[in-house]
C-alpha cells in the first residue's frame, strides 16, 4: 500500500491573524500609565485655574444680569446695567476713558526711556559693568509694590515732600511757574486750530487720532481693504461716537432726526476719503505710494498726540508754583500732571530686560554688516535694533494698555475712591471698584467690567495684528 501524505493547508496571507506582539502591549502599557502620571501632576493646577480664575470670571458674567449688593440681594434685571451704561444714564464712566486715552499717550511716550536704557545696557563693552547694572534695574523688583505707591504718595506731600523740596533746591520751581504761564497760552493758540481745522474735518483729537490709524493701515492696499474691513469699520463706529455733533450751532439746529444721520456723515467723509485715496494711489503709484501713505497717517497719529498733550491737560493757569508748595493731588488741575511724572524717570525693569533680551538675540554679523556699509552709532538705533525688537515692544506695549485700562491701585492710594477733586483722576478701574465696594453694586459693577473685557480683547487682537515687524 501506498501512503498519501498530506500538506497542512496554510491560509491566505490577507487572513492570517499573527498574535499580538507582547512588547506592543507593554508599549502601550506604560504609555498609558505615563500619561496618567501627567495628568496627574497637573490635574492641581488645572482644577485652581478654574476654580480661581475661570469661575470667578463666568460668575462676573452671570452677576452682571443682575441688581446684587454683594450679599444677599439678588433681583434678575436682564441687560438693564447694560442698557444704563450705553443709553447714557451712567454720566461718569464714559468720560473716564478720557483720562485714560492722556494715561495711553504719556505712557507710549514714556515707554522710550527704558527702550533706550536697554540698548545703551547692551552696547557696554565691559561684561562685569553690564551685569552690575543688570542687578541694579532688578533690585527694585525686591520692594514691595504697596511700599512703592505709598513712597510716591509722600514724594508728593507739599509740606515735606521730596519733589517740592528738589524744585525749590534747583531752582526748577520757578521755570514751573514760568510754564504755568506758557502751557495754558499754548493750548489757547493751539485751541483755535483744533476748532478751526480738526474739528470740521475730524469731531475731535480722539477721531483724528483713530483717523491716522486708519491711514496709516492703508499701507495694505486693496487686499488690506477686504481683510481688515471690521478694523476699519470699528474705527468708523468709534470716530461717530466721539463726535461732539452738540458743539455746532448748526447742527444743533437741525431736526433731530436728521442731526444723527449729518453727525455720522461729518465722521464718515474722512473716512472714505482715506479708504478711497488708498486704492486710487495703489492703482497708480503701486507700492510707494501705499508708503507715502503709512507715513502720513504716523505724521497724522503724532500730531493727534501732540495735540492732545499740549491742549487737554494744561489748559489753564494753576497758580500753585508762586509759593512755592503746590498741592499736587489735592489741587484739580495739577491731578493729570501728577499721574504723568509719576514713575520718573520711567525705566521700567520688566521692560528694559524684556528689551535687552531681544537685543541680544541679534546677531552680531548684522552689526558687522551695517559697520561695513557706514552706517553710524545713532543709524543702528533706528535701522538695526528698534527694528528687531518690535516684538518686545508689542508684548510691552500690550501689558501697558491693559495695565492702563485696569489698575487703578496708584490712584485709589493717591486721590481717594473718587479720583480726587471732582472726579478727575476717576479711571474706568477706580470707578469699577467705587460701585462695588462703596455703593454696593456689584451687578453693575460686573456689567462694567465686561465692557472692559471687551475693550482691552479688541485692543491685543488690533496690537497682535498689526503691530508686528518683518524679520
Amino acid at each position: 500500500m501506498t501512503t498519501v501524505q498530506t500538506q497542512p493547508v496554510t491560509p491566505p496571507v490577507g487572513d492570517e491573524k499573527m498574535p499580538e506582539s507582547p512588547r506592543k502591549n507593554r508599549g502601550w502599557l506604560d504609555r498609558g500609565k505615563l500619561y496618567l502620571a501627567l495628568y496627574a501632576l497637573i490635574a492641581p493646577t488645572l482644577i485652581g485655574m478654574l476654580l480661581f480664575n475661570y469661575y470667578p470670571k463666568f460668575e462676573a458674567i452671570v452677576m452682571s444680569l443682575y441688581d446684587w449688593d454683594g450679599q444677599s440681594t439678588k433681583d434678575f434685571v436682564g441687560f438693564k446695567n447694560f442698557r444704563d451704561l450705553f443709553t447714557g444714564r451712567d454720566p461718569l464712566f464714559w468720560p473716564t476713558f478720557q483720562l485714560v486715552g492722556i494715561l495711553l499717550v504719556a505712557n507710549a511716550v514714556k515707554m522710550w526711556p527704558s527702550i533706550f536704557a536697554a540698548i545703551v545696557l547692551h552696547r557696554l563693552k565691559n561684561e562685569k559693568w553690564q551685569y552690575f547694572y543688570r542687578v541694579m534695574f532688578v533690585l527694585p523688583m525686591v520692594i514691595p509694590g504697596l511700599v512703592w505707591l505709598l513712597v510716591w504718595k509722600n514724594f508728593f506731600d507739599p509740606n515735606v515732600g521730596v519733589l517740592n523740596k528738589l524744585l525749590n533746591a534747583t531752582g526748577l520751581m520757578y521755570v514751573l511757574h514760568g510754564l504755568d504761564q506758557l502751557m495754558p497760552w499754548v493750548a489757547s493758540q493751539l485751541q483755535p486750530v483744533v476748532d478751526a481745522v480738526v474739528a470740521p474735518v475730524f469731531g475731535n483729537l480722539w477721531a483724528m487720532l483713530l483717523f491716522g490709524a486708519m491711514v496709516a493701515s492703508m499701507c495694505f492696499g486693496a487686499r488690506g481693504l477686504v481683510k481688515a474691513w471690521v478694523w476699519w469699520a470699528i474705527l468708523l463706529l468709534t470716530g461717530i461716537f466721539l463726535f461732539p455733533g452738540a458743539r455746532y450751532q448748526w447742527l444743533s439746529a437741525q431736526p433731530e432726526s436728521a442731526r444723527t444721520l449729518l453727525a455720522m456723515m461729518l465722521v464718515a467723509i474722512p473716512f472714505a476719503i482715506a479708504i478711497g485715496g488708498a486704492l486710487v494711489v495703489e492703482k497708480v503709484a503701486g507700492g510707494r505710494g501705499l508708503t507715502g501713505i503709512k507715513w502720513v497717517g504716523l505724521g497724522i497719529i503724532i500730531i493727534a498726540s501732540l495735540l492732545i498733550l499740549l491742549t487737554m491737560v494744561w489748559r489753564v493757569p494753576t497758580s500753585q508754583f508762586e509759593g512755592g508748595s503746590p498741592a499736587w493731588l489735592s489741587n484739580e488741575k495739577l491731578v493729570i500732571p501728577s499721574l504723568i511724572i509719576w514713575g520718573f524717570p520711567w525705566i521700567g525693569t520688566v521692560g528694559v530686560l524684556l528689551y535687552l533680551a531681544g537685543l541680544q538675540s541679534i546677531s552680531q554679523d548684522v552689526y558687522e554688516a551695517a559697520e561695513l556699509d557706514g552706517v553710524t552709532t545713532l543709524g543702528k538705533v533706528f535701522r538695526i535694533e528698534l527694528p528687531l525688537i518690535m516684538t518686545q515692544v508689542r508684548i510691552n506695549l500690550i501689558f501697558m494698555t491693559i495695565g492702563t485700562l485696569t489698575d487703578y491701585g496708584l490712584i485709589l492710594l493717591l486721590l481717594g475712591p473718587d479720583g480726587g477733586p471732582n472726579n478727575v483722576g476717576m479711571v474706568p478701574g477706580l470707578y469699577m471698584y467705587k460701585k462695588a465696594f462703596i455703593e454696593a453694586r456689584f451687578g453693575y459693577a460686573c456689567a462694567l467690567g465686561m465692557v472692559m473685557f471687551a475693550l482691552i480683547l479688541l485692543i491685543t487682537v488690533i496690537y497682535q495684528k498689526y503691530v508686528k515687524v518683518d524679520k
